[in-house]
């Protein structure tokens, strides 16, 4: 089914995510901050795009290749399946060293929390 007009699309496409290092500099510069054990995110109000946009920043610390690349995917998809629940704003989310997940429930609530702690889920 097509989505209704202006609604966010489902795709992780290129609106959904932020592009520049500036980009990123201003959501770590002017965001608020929520932190858990194994994920910190940055929120900051957005500066054009009506939705929320996620930008993932995983350090080498965090494990090899295919660690980082299962976690990034897993958070890109906690983002797509909760998009419309978010204030549209810039995300930002930082993992933890050692951060370890068994799966997307685990990932999902670990990334919901943080966007409730950081004032980002729609009332």
């Amino acid at each position: 089914s097509m989505p209704e007009a202006g609604a966010p699309s489902r795709r992780f496409g290129p609106d959904a995510r932020l592009g520049s290092r500036r980009e990123f500099q201003m959501v770590f510069t002017d965001g608020r901050k929520a932190g858990g054990r194994r994920l910190i995110l940055w929120c900051a109000a957005p500066v054009k795009s009506g939705n929320a946009r996620l930008g993932l920043s995983v350090p080498a610390k965090v494990g090899g290749a295919v660690q980082r690349n299962r976690l990034k995917r897993l958070l890109r998809e906690c983002f797509r399946l909760n998009r419309q629940r978010l204030e549209p704003a810039d995300i930002v989310a930082y993992l933890r060293p050692g951060c370890r997940w068994g799966g997307l429930a685990e990932a999902e609530q670990d990334f919901l929390d943080l966007a409730r702690k950081a004032g980002m889920l729609k009332p």
